[in-house]
């Protein structure tokens, strides 16, 4: 029997298990796929995770400092800093690094096989694959968002996420980040195009619906502009949690990553969250562990350390997320023209330092901002307290699976 089974060879999975691991526990880690880290992914980490959470240089494509806004009938807004804040990462070779080290810690890897079950007892659990049955103290799903496992396991599933799309294209020479805003490109959401190597870039986009209708419009978009040449790998869709799981954990188990719902809900990314509240499941599972303790109860200190960490964070981004889902282009051209007329861009430049990874002090300068916390409070004065409310209408994805359009 191993002390801990961790489904999912993610960064969250990985992570988990090179912390267990480390403190001499023996970890098995189980993935349906054969490569690890292969996932869709932007691919954009902050700096303060590549320090954290320390990355090969030869896995890095490019450190941006520069971006460009493009909004509806606002045209461009400019944004660069004195010193990148990010850079934009081979993500399979990143995560599956965290692998490597899990691996070399003591850790074992059962790739190509699918967890179809997992059996709670008294005294451990049964995680069943299609090729045979393995027993286990504890198990962790880092599963990725729209895992059957968790609702299974009597977890629930997140009450609000997006669809994200993405395609690698072929460019000449383009160097700067572009993020698009508007309804003709995704509405109540944007897009984006993120030079990687030489000669590529990944186009994609967020959208609650028909999301490769819009990518298949955004490209085109692009190609008449000069930016893109011809998309060189098929597209591909996942799904993306917006808000996190009531409860992340129940007797010997624990939910991880996206599949708790460990997301930036302003942008969509996980890598850094899921790092973060992996990092707390390995320190309370190492503690259970050797207290022989792994009720419920006690693995509830799980959920307080990574809500600790994250959950604020979490509420505020959603909250400006449910925010901007109610603009509509005029409103959101008027905004960026009134941020670039007064310099604020400049202003969120410049105290910009460490915020790549948090948005709540980037949302508060915007909201306590005269310009433009005051328009958007002219807007309507009930946005902050929709902001709150994923049940309303239209903010519901209209399909049931993470996986489909």
């Amino acid at each position: 029997m191993d002390d801990v089974i961790v489904v999912g060879a993610g960064p969250a999975g990985n992570n988990t298990a090179l912390g267990l691991a480390s403190e001499g526990y023996s970890v098995t880690v189980i993935d349906s796929r054969y490569e690890i880290g292969d996932k869709l992914c932007t691919g954009l980490i902050g700096r303060e995770c590549a320090n954290r959470f320390p990355i090969d240089p030869s896995f890095i494509y490019r450190e941006p400092n520069s971006a460009r806004l493009v909004a509806p009938g606002a045209g461009t807004l400019f944004f660069e800093t004195a010193k990148p804040q990010a850079c934009v990462v081979d993500r399979v070779a990143y995560v599956a690094s965290f692998a490597q080290r899990a691996r070399e810690a003591g850790a074992t890897y059962l790739l190509g096989q699918r967890v179809e079950k997992i059996i709670s007892q008294e005294h451990g659990v049964t995680v069943i694959t299609g090729e045979g049955s393995h027993q286990a103290r504890a198990v962790v799903l880092a599963t990725g968002f729209g895992s059957p496992l968790v609702k299974k396991a009597g977890l629930g599933t997140v009450s609000d996420y997006v669809t994200g799309v993405q395609a690698v294209v072929s460019t000449d020479g383009k160097d700067d980040v572009e993020v698009h805003l508007g309804g003709h490109v995704a509405p109540g959401f944007f897009s984006w195009l993120v030079p990687t190597s030489p000669g590529r870039a990944l186009v994609g986009l967020l959208s609650r619906k028909k999301a490769q209708t819009r990518l298949t419009g955004f490209i085109q978009q692009l190609r008449q502009d000069g930016k893109i040449n011809e998309v060189v790998d098929e597209t591909a869709k996942w799904g993306i949690p917006l808000r996190s799981l009531k409860h992340t954990y129940q007797d010997r188990m624990l939910v991880v990553g996206d599949a708790a719902g460990q997301v930036k809900p302003t942008t969509g990314g996980g890598i850094y969250y899921s790092l973060l509240a992996s990092e707390a499941a390995s320190q309370v599972l190492s503690e259970a562990l050797a207290d022989d303790d792994l009720s419920s109860g006690n693995l509830s200190r799980y959920q307080s350390r990574w809500r600790e960490l994250l959950a604020d964070e979490m509420e505020v981004g959603y909250s400006a997320r449910r925010l901007y889902e109610f603009l509509s282009d005029q409103q959101i051209g008027s905004l960026v023209k009134r941020a670039g007329a007064n310099g604020f861009n400049s202003e969120l430049v410049d105290a910009s330092e460490g915020t790549f990874d948090w948005h709540s002090k980037m949302i508060g300068q915007i909201m306590g901002n005269p310009g433009l916390g005051g328009a958007l409070r002219m807007i309507n004065p009930l946005l902050a307290r929709f902001a709150h409310h994923p049940e309303n209408g239209s903010a519901q994805p209209e399909v049931s699976s993470a996986y489909r359009d």
